[in-house]
Order: structure tokens, then C-alpha cells, then sequence
């Protein structure tokens, strides 16, 4: 019974040792595309006209936030919004950004693929001027899963904030993203002098399924150092098909420009 025992052991350390080896074989874009795979595939995505919700993001400690209604055009990634409880709106044409009544704490420019970014990121690891790199693994606090750990960062002169990271926490099993450590480098939501925000952790914690393609409907986003909330977002009323409205890029008289710093 012993060797009986011992033999046992010996296979499954050794089956063990295959699964990190396979693992570890992996380049960070194989696990990237078993991640796409994993959630729904690149060409439905890819194909739609456009990527539209609603963001209701709810500080913490608040019992309310103010929902977002959150329309992008797959390609160009022009966007507009509307926040009706702020009778606030806003567009970007992919040069510039107005808005109406704008009242977040952050300015239209920044929020107006911020949404859109956290929702698809799955997809959007796979975008051009993005560079991957796996890192082996990594856990999350209070999560005893050893996840697939790739860190994405920006070639020189991709979006405005070229210095942001995300670290994508993969499941080994299921390829599904779970969580995603970032930061901000965007200045006009930063303070004078700080070039980065500290690191941040999404966690995306319920899903649905779209025209075939899984999608968060609700995470949450946490300081690292500490774990400390900082809101929560769920996200509803999703589409993949509805027509792009231009006209709805035209800025209106009394809109402002926004003209934050990148």
C-alpha cells in the first residue's frame, strides 16, 4: 500500500508538472487568444458596428451613481454618451471631446472610452500597439488560484496615456479574465507632479452572454495596497448592433472643449 501510495503521488506531481510546463510554454498571446476564445471569440467583436451600454458606476460609500450611457464605434472608436440624472452629455471624434453639463470628476476626453476600455478589455489586449508579456503567475488577495499573469503595456504615441499597464489575472482552467491590475497616467486626472496613479485592481465579478460573446454585467475596483474599495460598476442593456449616429458627434453651441492634459 505504501509504494501503492508512493507510485500515486509520483504521478500526480508529475501530471502537475506537466500542467505548469504547458503553462509556461505558452506565450503571453496563446493565453491572450484562449482568453478571447474563452469569451465568445475575436470575430464577433470585432465585426460589430458598435459597442453600446449602460455604466452605472456607484462610489463607495454612496448608495447611488449616475449611469452612463455609453455608445462606440468599432474601428474609428469615436464615442458618445449621455448621463440623463446630470442632464450631462458628451462626444469624442477621435480628436477631440466635447461636452454639456459635465460634472464627473474626471474630464469627457478621459471618460469617454473609460467605460468601453474596462468592459472589453479581453478584445482589447489584442489591439494593435499592444505589447504582451507573460509573467508566469499570480494570486489575488484572499484567492488561493494560481491565475495566468500577462501584463500588457503601449507601444510610444498608442491612445493618450502610453505609460498605463494593465496585468491581466487569467483562469488557468476556464481562460476567463477574472481581474486586472492597472494604473493611470492620464495627467488631467492626476495631481501637479504625480506621473502615475497607484496601482488599481478591476475585479469582474458577474457575467452574461451577448450575440455569443461574455461580458461583464458587474465589477469592482479596489486600491491595491490594502484592498480598499472604490466602486462598484454594473453594466445592463448591452448590444453589439446598433447603428453609429454621427450627427451626434456635431458639438452643439455652449459645449465645451475639453482641454485637459494628456
Amino acid at each position: 500500500m505504501r509504494c501503492r501510495a508512493r507510485t500515486s503521488l509520483a504521478v500526480f506531481i508529475g501530471l502537475a508538472g506537466l500542467v505548469g510546463i504547458a503553462h509556461a510554454a505558452e506565450t503571453a498571446q496563446q493565453i491572450v487568444d484562449s482568453m478571447i476564445a474563452a469569451h465568445g471569440g475575436m470575430k464577433t467583436w470585432a465585426l460589430a458596428p458598435t459597442v453600446s451600454f449602460e455604466a452605472d458606476m456607484v462610489p463607495a460609500g454612496q448608495i447611488q451613481g449616475a449611469p452612463a450611457r455609453v455608445t462606440v464605434e468599432q474601428g474609428r472608436r469615436r464615442a458618445y454618451q449621455e448621463i440623463p440624472a446630470l442632464s450631462a452629455r458628451m462626444a469624442w471624434d477621435g480628436e477631440k471631446a466635447w461636452s454639456e453639463n459635465w460634472k464627473l470628476p474626471f474630464p469627457p476626453r478621459f471618460a469617454a472610452l473609460l467605460h468601453y476600455y474596462f468592459a472589453n478589455l479581453p478584445w482589447l489586449a489584442r489591439d494593435p500597439g499592444v505589447r504582451l508579456a507573460s509573467e508566469s503567475t499570480a494570486k489575488l488577495p484572499g484567492d488561493a488560484t494560481q491565475y495566468l499573469a500577462v501584463r500588457m503595456t503601449f507601444e510610444e504615441g498608442i491612445g493618450d496615456s502610453p505609460r498605463d499597464y494593465y496585468l491581466l489575472f487569467i483562469h488557468p482552467q476556464t481562460r476567463r479574465l477574472r481581474a486586472a491590475e492597472y494604473i493611470s497616467t492620464y495627467a488631467g486626472v492626476l495631481p501637479p507632479g504625480v506621473k502615475a496613479s497607484p496601482p488599481n485592481v478591476l475585479l469582474y465579478e458577474e457575467h452574461a452572454t451577448v450575440n455569443g460573446l461574455l461580458v461583464p454585467t458587474r465589477y469592482e475596483f479596489f486600491v491595491k495596497e490594502g484592498h480598499k474599495p472604490m466602486a462598484t460598476v454594473k453594466v445592463r442593456e448591452w448590444s453589439f448592433s446598433k447603428t453609429f449616429d454621427a450627427s451626434r458627434l456635431t458639438m452643439p453651441p455652449g459645449a465645451v472643449v475639453d482641454t485637459s492634459k494628456k
